[in-house]
């Protein structure tokens, strides 16, 4: 379970982590072992989006990122902060929502934004 004030890899919650390097103390995660594959990785990375298996049933999952984004990136203008759907990850949330349903998934989103702030410097960087 998350701790509370404590930065987390959502990655976890759904697939799971080996604790040490045997396998024999493996934290499952939310769906079954070794089935989660993530989608669109490499961008709008306040949000992860991905497949995975439940019980052998195929869903679609979305979970928000909440650890700050990468400081070093060079691609990035603003620093986008961990739980804030901000406009490349409320279209990539849109984007896996419609692969799920073109293939008929049941989709299960684990929703922790934490809201925006309606301030002046948030609708200059388009904050949702």
């Amino acid at each position: 379970a998350p701790q509370k004030g404590v930065t987390y890899d959502p990655r976890f919650l759904l697939a799971g982590v080996k604790l040490s390097k045997d396998d024999s103390s493996w934290r499952s995660g939310f769906f079954d072992k070794n089935s989660f594959v993530e989608s669109l990785a490499g961008w709008a990375k306040t949000v992860v989006v991905g497949r995975g298996r439940l019980g052998g049933i195929p869903m679609g999952v979305i979970v928000t990122e909440n650890r700050p984004a990468d400081i070093t990136s060079q691609e990035k203008l603003v620093q986008q902060a961990g739980g804030v759907w901000f406009p490349d990850s409320a279209y990539k949330t849109a984007q896996g929502l419609r692969e799920f349903n073109r293939e008929g998934l049941p989709c299960i989103i684990f929703a922790n934004w934490r809201g925006f702030s309606g301030g002046q410097r948030d609708m200059f960087d388009e904050v949702l």
